[in-house]
């Protein structure tokens, strides 16, 4: 009657277990389609699992649920109170109906109270199979983790959220399996009426499940590894708000909404002839949503300029001696000028006139009669800025303080950042001493912290999800809207004015003729990066993107006295460090180990994530080595010993291999057990002789019996049988 009553315990809280975690089965199915009746179904459940608690007959236990699902369909589908004559004809017009619809093959007009029969028919066998799992198997593995999959699917491509519900049934999955893994061990023991010892390893068990996992509830979180994949997929597949599929590359005058992957497109759209490199400069957007960019309120004038006349921008120009001119020959019509840093005036045919939009600083091509006007080639003329590195090293932090209110657009964050970006910007910028260090620490940032560049695998923010946030701490691969973006972001966190700028990127070199080289730039080129103010210098174009160069010419004009200056190298200086390097090969040996292990780390760091998959595979391979130990371990013992020679000293070893092997199946030698009492105990539970034998001729080998000839081959025969039967 103890035994009984304490078998009835443990399937009561089992089966408690069960209904909470079917519950969170029902929560998000209820939720989904709208349904209230959501205690309806819960008493279902727990009426089913009370029936296979109390092991009522099968027969009996059917009636009652059949009745239950009867008066479920009669009292939400009918009018009519259940004991009614209206009840039977309701019920017979229902069967009727959809008996027709189906084998009519037109199962899209079944009634809604078919659909909730056939549901809960599918709970009533729901817990028919988890009723055999629990006390036949007594294993749920297999229900616990089709639970997890189920709810994390929902939570995933859903509006549900399944965070606690995950949370919840991770917790009661693990006391659920702790259960029953100790009633299968008490069960292969030697005591399984002991019910006060068994209780002794569940108790603890639970209690350390439930403390383990508050604590880990309750602890601060990171955000997650992985990016929603919703949006992403959405997006590719021209869903809800995020385009029609992956968007085309090139240039776009809205930007309100960032993130996608991008179509390639090699379509030409100009040929620039220079004697220099340039980064082609657009426009700028300067208010940051938290999604994409848009322009800012407020009244802005144009400022119009005739072809050949000096154009004035925020952006610095180089000395009158060193102008040059670019000869741009547009292949795809645009409306708006091309400009480069350090651009001075444009000279085109038909005298056309340039419209300077003073919030953007883009240039429109018209008409004198306000028309757009296209031109198919004009020339720029420029003298490339030069910057001062000791002027950039003069520009401490607390002149920013002080700057004019027309840079406050500059500094505008939404009212939604997160606030572990600010944290980020500070701690990038916290050792620097000058603004222009700061800047320069953030663009570098991106290329030492596992940040990856691609145009295809990258995901969209989810609603209410942060554009720079996301790249920032979640998934870190995208191009260069994402670099640029998050560069500005963290600039204007630590109250440097930043913008946002849009173009084209140099382009690819081609032939070269009196000296000029030919570019040729394309749709792929498009390209975004980021000028941020410096106090004493001005506007400076900046490159976060990883496998982008920047374009910014700077005079290292800094005497260096000290090693602390030894990081800002004259390039004459960069060229005689080789020579020094000859006369100490010891140094350069280290150097080169150095060296090569950065690679081999950074290389590394690019693969993180398979890696990760690779130690989550061998973790999953040596659990499955672990688990079936009992099978493996001796199968590739037999083979060994088959390969060696039967004598007294590998006797010995093969009968120590074997008591472990019984160990391992549950037939452990006892405190104080002799060897013949085992070996009978083991006979009888393997139903075998072999053991008997075997300890025999040990006992005879171990204590010095007389000993008598000993058919060795038989013996390894017998073991190697013995060992076979305790691996079936």
């Amino acid at each position: 009657m103890k035994k009984s009553q304490g078998d009835l315990i443990e399937l009561t809280i089992a089966y408690v277990i069960i209904f909470l975690i079917l519950r969170e089965w029902l929560i998000p199915v209820m939720e989904l389609t709208n349904t209230s009746l959501n205690h309806l179904f819960l008493v279902f459940i727990g009426l089913s699992l009370v029936l296979s608690l109390f092991q009522i007959h099968p027969l009996l236990s059917g009636l009652v649920k059949f009745g239950y699902i009867t008066w479920f369909i009669v009292f939400v589908y009918s009018e009519s109170p259940f004991i009614s004559g209206q009840t039977l004809p309701f019920l017979m017009h229902e069967l009727k109906w959809n008996m027709t619809k189906i084998l009519s093959g037109d199962f899209g007009q079944v009634s809604d109270s078919f659909r909730t029969v056939l549901f809960l028919v599918l709970i009533w066998m729901l817990i028919y199979l988890i009723h055999h799992w629990i006390t036949v198997r007594k294993n749920i593995i297999y229900f616990f983790a089709l639970t997890v999959f189920f709810i994390a699917t929902l939570d995933t491509f859903s509006d549900y959220d399944g965070k606690v519900a995950i949370v919840k049934v991770i917790v009661l999955g693990l006391m659920m399996t702790g259960l029953l893994f100790v009633k299968r061990l008490w069960l292969q023991s030697d005591a399984p009426s002991n019910e006060i010892g068994k209780w002794k390893l569940a108790i603890p068990m639970i209690v350390s499940v439930m403390l383990v996992s508050s604590v880990a509830f309750f602890l601060p979180k990171t955000g997650s590894i992985w990016a929603d994949p919703v949006p992403f997929i959405k997006g590719v597949a021209g869903q809800g708000n995020f385009g029609t599929g992956a968007k085309k590359v090139g240039y776009s005058e809205d930007d309100s909404r960032l993130g996608g992957p991008f179509q390639g497109d090699n379509t030409l759209i100009f040929t620039a002839t220079s004697r220099d490199r340039h980064y082609w400069r657009i426009d700028t957007k300067d208010t940051y949503t938290s999604k994409g960019w848009i322009l800012s309120e407020g009244n802005f004038g144009k400022n119009v300029y005739q072809t050949n006349t000096p154009i004035q921008t925020s952006l610095q120009i180089g000395s009158p001696e060193k102008e040059r001119q670019i000869q741009i020959d547009i292949a795809s019509p645009m409306p708006f000028l091309l400009q480069t840093y350090g651009m001075i005036a444009v000279s085109a045919q038909d005298s056309p006139l340039f419209i300077q939009d003073e919030r953007t600083e883009k240039i429109a091509i018209e008409q004198q009669n306000g028309e757009s006007k296209l031109l198919s080639n004009y020339t720029i003329s420029y003298s490339e800025p030069e910057y001062s590195m000791k002027q950039l090293q003069m520009s401490e932090p607390s002149s920013l303080e002080t700057l004019d209110t027309s840079f406050n657009r500059f500094l505008q964050l939404p009212n939604t950042l997160p606030q572990r970006v600010v944290d980020l910007a500070n701690d990038i910028t916290k050792d620097k001493a000058s603004v222009y260090d700061q800047i320069k620490a953030v663009e570098k940032y991106f290329s030492s912290n596992g940040f990856r560049y691609d145009k295809k695998e990258v995901a969209i923010p989810a609603e209410g999800q942060d554009y720079v946030d996301q790249f920032l701490f979640d998934t870190k691969v995208g191009y260069c809207d994402n670099f640029s973006t998050s560069m500005v972001v963290l600039l204007r966190s630590v109250g440097i004015p930043a913008r946002w700028v849009k173009g084209f990127a140099p382009g690819e070199p081609g032939q070269i003729t009196n000296g000029l080289q030919e570019y040729q730039i394309t749709n792929d080129n498009a390209h975004s990066w980021v000028e941020a103010y410096v106090p004493g210098t001005g506007w400076m174009e900046f490159e976060p993107t990883i496998g982008f160069a920047g374009n910014v010419n700077i005079d290292y004009d800094i005497v260096q006295d000290t090693p602390q200056q030894e990081q800002v190298l004259q390039p004459e200086e960069k060229q005689e460090q080789p020579k020094k390097e000859e006369q100490e090969p010891k140094k350069e040996t280290s150097s080169s180990t150095s060296f090569s292990f950065d690679l081999g780390w950074t290389w590394m760091k690019k693969f993180t994530y398979v890696w990760i998959a690779l130690g989550i595979l061998m973790i999953l391979v040596g659990i499955a080595l672990f688990m079936q130990r009992k099978t493996w371990i001796p199968k590739t013992q037999v083979r060994a010993f088959r390969k060696k020679e039967a004598d007294w000293t590998n006797f010995d070893a093969s009968y120590q291999v074997l008591t472990k092997q019984l160990s391992r199946i549950g037939l452990r030698r006892k405190d104080g057990e002799t060897l013949r009492a085992f070996a009978e105990r083991v006979d009888e539970a393997l139903e075998t002789g072999a053991m008997q034998k075997l300890t025999a001729v040990y006992e005879q080998h171990i204590y010095g019996k007389d000993k008598q000839e000993v058919d060795f081959v038989k013996l390894k025969e017998s073991w190697e049988n013995l060992i076979n039967r305790t691996i079936g």
